[in-house]
């Protein structure tokens, strides 16, 4: 009994240090701990075979060390790599959030699957290895009264570089609080936000910053508290959008809620495409009046909302101006514009003028789409100096709705 409980404990404290490792590397280098989409989009695309050294050598290394640990405490070895294998799996390959994206179907699914299981085969390779060559690191490993005194300081070293970083995530710039928050919500639930802020014609920006500030200031495993709280007192704030509600409720009946509450708004803009900030955030303190969430929230929306390059004269219902040049590059001989159009619109009427006076035009005709602003793309020579857009009404092509000019001889434009 007591060598079956010594082996046990060696290999909770290998999974145990093995979580502490991968913690202080979640920041810097893509793991299991992050989610898979990163993992594939980021390690598998660059080199696969170094995100399997990455998972395989510190998980050798952590075996080789519970090896000796259990030979020198009278444990079992092979006991003691088995338990470490198995509790390091646990929290890693077979999380959830992982397991969901294996069954579900999509297009990189297969990618997920090669990902998943080579990582989980090295997994079980390296305990099988060290079994049979920790005797071979002997005059590397910490001696038998050294070895107390090494697990301590291991343990005590690792739990405060993990509860720094943790502190720290509070001083880490926005587009890291986004890109975690955007990881807590999940590809659902973004999807739900586009879906209900569509048929609720509600700002999308304007409910996805509410839903990612609350994802941030409460992340997931606080939801859940505050859910399992609701099942005693049910009155309460629930879901990723921190819908107030006389008992618990989902995450996408918050999201529905939010969006439900907002029906019709879009935030002001000024004439120079930015958004009022005192308007805006007084709409934040309706749904939360904590000052911090104000900010925060405010901060997300600018972020993720581009200012347009250059808008039309006539403002829209949805706060932004009829026609917009989102976004205005060169590639190679040609410039590539961006544009978005409010629906109203049914399609765009193009005239260009070349350097050598020559006018050309051509009509975009507006997608079938059920969002309140349509985007497309236009491609045109780079010879080509001055563009003219014109938003009309395809049942009266004489009825002009709004046009805009963009000079590309500006001399600031690369």
């Amino acid at each position: 009994m007591v060598q079956f409980l010594v082996s046990l404990s060696t290999g909770a404290f290998g999974a145990i240090l093995l979580y502490l490792i991968f913690r202080l590397l979640r920041s810097d280098w893509p793991t299991n701990y992050s989610d898979m989409k990163t993992v594939v989009d980021s390690a598998s695309q660059r080199n696969i075979w170094l995100y399997v050294a990455m998972r395989f050598i510190p998980v050798y290394v952590v075996s080789v060390l519970v090896a000796s640990m259990a030979n020198t405490a009278g444990g079992n070895i092979t006991l003691a790599l088995v338990a470490c294998a198995v509790l390091h799996t646990c929290v890693t390959n077979l999380r959830p959030s992982i397991l969901r994206k294996l069954f579900r179907n999509s297009r990189n699914r297969p990618r997920y699957l090669a990902m998943f299981f080579s990582s989980l085969i090295f997994l079980v390779l390296a305990p099988l290895l060290a079994s049979t060559t920790w005797s071979y690191w002997k005059p590397f490993l910490p001696q038998p009264d050294q070895l107390v005194q090494a697990i301590w300081t291991s343990l005590f070293v690792g739990l405060v570089v993990v509860l720094v970083r943790t502190i720290g995530k509070f001083e880490i710039n926005l587009d890291k609080h986004i890109e975690l928050a955007l990881d807590d919500l999940g590809e659902f639930l973004q999807k739900k936000i586009r879906t209900e802020s569509q048929a609720k014609e509600v700002s999308r920006e304007f409910i996805e910053a509410i839903v990612l500030t609350e994802c941030i200031q409460r992340p997931k495993w606080i939801r859940r508290a505050e859910y399992f709280k609701g099942r005693f007192v049910k009155p309460g704030t629930y879901g990723v959008a921190q819908v107030s509600s006389s008992s618990p409720i989902s995450d996408e009946k918050s999201i529905e809620e939010i969006c439900k509450a907002y029906a019709g708004y879009h935030p002001v803009r000024n004439e120079y495409g930015r958004y009022n900030r005192t308007l805006l955030q007084a709409a934040f303190e309706s749904h939360n009046p904590d000052p911090i969430f104000v900010v925060q929230a405010t901060e997300i929306l600018e972020a993720r909302s581009a200012e347009p390059v250059e808008g039309s004269s006539r403002w829209a219902s949805d706060g932004r101006q009829f026609v917009e040049v989102t976004n205005l590059r060169r590639e190679g001989q040609y410039w590539v514009i961006s544009l978005t159009h409010y629906r109203d619109i049914d399609c765009l009427r193009l005239t260009t003028k070349s350097r050598d006076g020559i006018e050309k035009k051509t009509c975009i005709h507006a997608k079938i789409s059920p969002d309140i602003r349509i985007e497309t793309e236009v491609r045109l020579s780079i010879e080509v100096c001055e563009l003219a857009l014109t938003g009309i009404n395809s049942s009266n092509e004489d009825e002009k709705v709004d046009s805009l000019t963009l000079d590309l001889e500006d001399p600031y434009i690369s």
